[in-house]
């Protein structure tokens, strides 16, 4: 409460003074913790952006430096077999087209370098290595080690750094489908620089930007050039979007972290992209909007005190009057306005200028709504973009893109759905595996583009001769499925007589083809799907024994029989 002695032209200056710093330091505080925030969000996501980014391109360059490997180990040089005076060019041409192919060879069944790029290793015996050991079964995609072998051969990194490598390797096969030779590359580490540097920006990296990335067990295993050797982020890594970490070297920072996909083809290495920025350059336009904010507060804060001081009190009742409005627009009464006094010029100004005032307010504050409204707005059109993405990412991750069909994944899921539905309501369900006859004749014959029209029209095919209720996929290869629910051992043999019969009436390039059937009925009667599906491919076999071109039955299980 005011002091009764002091002028009137005081306590209307202390009191008009209270009122607009009040207002303005109240709306300036929320204004600029409102853009501080929103600034350091902001900046996380740059960082999660940047780190997901990068996740995906470490994920798109292992599968396409592994499938390339296979390409070549599934289709080698036109009669080279294992002479290395066949292989010695392709592989020289290989590694001077591929900048980071540090080391190319095959290798004998025993190990022994038959053929390698600058014929570094030839003769010598890699059998102890892990990616020929995985290689001899199955195409392998190795995690980054140091080299050994190739240390004292090879030029230094580009780097500085010692010599790491990425391992790729495919077995070649025969004709029996047994193991020939390993095709190995060592892909030179280097690479992870190039990715992390094709994505940063020269602003980002200027603003103390840095991208890590760490292997399953939380281990570095690239850094920037300008980091500590012994610098890593805290173990295990906190969930969540960009969050404020402390890392080894004590320091505070605005990080993201995002785990490198896993693709079928190299599987998952369990790497981890991990940005950071250091928290000070982080909140540096946090810190410089909470200050710009406050610094118009407190101006408008004086001024309004400044403006009180000049104005006050010829006349008592119209301040008064003044006075009271002002406390009524304080307590956010709808509709209330500063009066329009036209007592004294003194007077009319101070109206004019809390009116103004007023509105000026009211008009910062209609301008957040409308912010506010037009952030809720991008942020639903993101939502829903996203929502569309993922749908359409769903979507292919559950259909085979040659021929449309479901695909294995898909089939898995539905299998196991009617197993378990079929057993609890003790329904017949059938399933049949089809399988095109001399396919790889087709392949040999006609190449693979061939071998791609003769699946996809067989999928055309099949997918109009089966029945509404019915399930079919591209269960892997030249191999289909048929799901036949509620159906008994009559109709299922009925339905895969159809779909062999429709496939032999069927005609087009580049070549007419059959195709054989394993049909499993009551297959809700045997322990496990795998159980049904083993059944299915015994009579698949059969089929194929018995000549090709036919649908063979499997025995029902014994429970069944019983």
């Amino acid at each position: 409460m005011l002091h009764p002695k002091l002028t009137l032209r005081t306590q209307v200056a202390l009191l008009f003074g209270s009122l607009v710093g009040l207002v303005a330091g109240g709306l300036s505080w929320w204004l600029a913790e409102g853009l501080a925030e929103q600034a350091l969000h902001d900046q996380g996501t740059t960082l999660q952006t940047l780190a997901t980014s990068t996740a995906v391109m470490f994920s798109e360059g292992l599968h396409e430096r592994q499938r390339e490997v296979e390409l070549l180990a599934e289709d080698p040089p036109q009669g080279a077999g294992l002479s290395p005076q066949h292989w010695q060019p392709v592989l020289d041409r290989l590694q001077r087209s591929r900048t980071h192919y540090s080391w190319i060879g095959l290798a004998s069944p025993k190990g022994e370098v038959l053929a390698a790029s600058g014929g570094l290793l030839v003769g010598q015996n890699v059998a102890s290595r892990p990616w020929f050991q995985a290689a001899l079964s199955q195409p392998y995609t190795g995690d980054v080690h140091a080299a050994k072998l190739l240390t004292t051969l090879l030029p230094p990194s580009a780097t500085g750094e010692p010599l790491r490598f990425l391992d790729f390797a495919a077995p070649l096969r025969d004709a029996a489908g047994g193991t020939i030779a390993v095709l190995g590359v060592h892909a030179s580490w280097d690479w992870a620089s190039e990715v992390v540097n094709s994505l940063r920006s020269d602003a980002l990296y200027q603003q103390g930007v840095r991208v890590f990335v760490l292997d399953r067990a939380g281990q570095v295993i690239h850094r920037p050039r300008d980091a500590a050797a012994d610098e890593a982020p805290p173990h295990p890594l906190p969930r969540g979007l960009a969050q404020i970490w402390q890392w080894s070297d004590g320091k505070r920072y605005l990080s993201a972290a995002t785990p490198v996909p896993a693709r079928e083809i190299t599987g998952d290495l369990g790497w981890t992209v991990v940005t950071r920025q250091p928290l000070a350059r982080a909140a540096q336009g946090a810190e410089q909007a909470r200050r710009q904010a406050l610094l118009a507060g407190a101006l408008a804060a004086l001024l309004g005190l400044l403006l009180a001081g000049w104005l006050a009190g010829r006349f008592s009742r119209p301040l008064q009057r003044m006075a009271e409005a002002a406390r009524r627009v304080e307590a956010g009464q709808q509709g209330e306005q500063i009066p329009e006094e036209l007592h004294s010029l003194e007077v009319a100004q101070l109206s004019s200028a809390l009116r103004g005032m007023q509105k000026a307010l009211q008009g910062r504050e209609a301008e957040l709504e409308q912010r506010v409204k037009l952030r809720t707005t991008e942020l639903e059109q993101a939502h829903a973009e996203l929502s569309q993405a993922n749908a359409v990412l769903s979507a292919m991750a559950l259909n085979d893109a040659l021929t449309g069909l479901p695909n294995r994944r898909a089939a898995d899921a539905r299998l196991e759905m009617e197993f378990q539905r079929h057993r609890r309501n003790g329904q017949a369900l059938a399933l049949g595996l089809i399988d095109i006859d001399r396919f790889k004749s087709v392949n040999d014959r006609y190449g693979h583009a061939g071998g791609d029209e003769v699946l996809q029209r067989v999928a055309r095919v099949l997918a109009a001769a089966v029945r509404r209720t019915d399930f079919l996929a591209r269960f892997g290869g030249e191999e289909f499925l048929v799901l036949m629910p509620e159906t008994p051992q009559e109709g299922a043999l009925q339905l895969a007589e159809r779909l062999r019969q429709a496939v032999e009436d069927s005609d087009g390039p580049p070549v007419k083809v059959t195709l054989s059937l394993g049909l499993c009925c009551s297959a809700e009667a045997h322990a496990s799907v795998a159980s049904a599906l083993q059944a299915a491919d015994e009579a698949l076999y059969a089929a194929k024994q018995g000549g090709r071109n036919r649908v063979a039955q499997a025995p029902a299980p014994a429970a069944a029989a019983g």
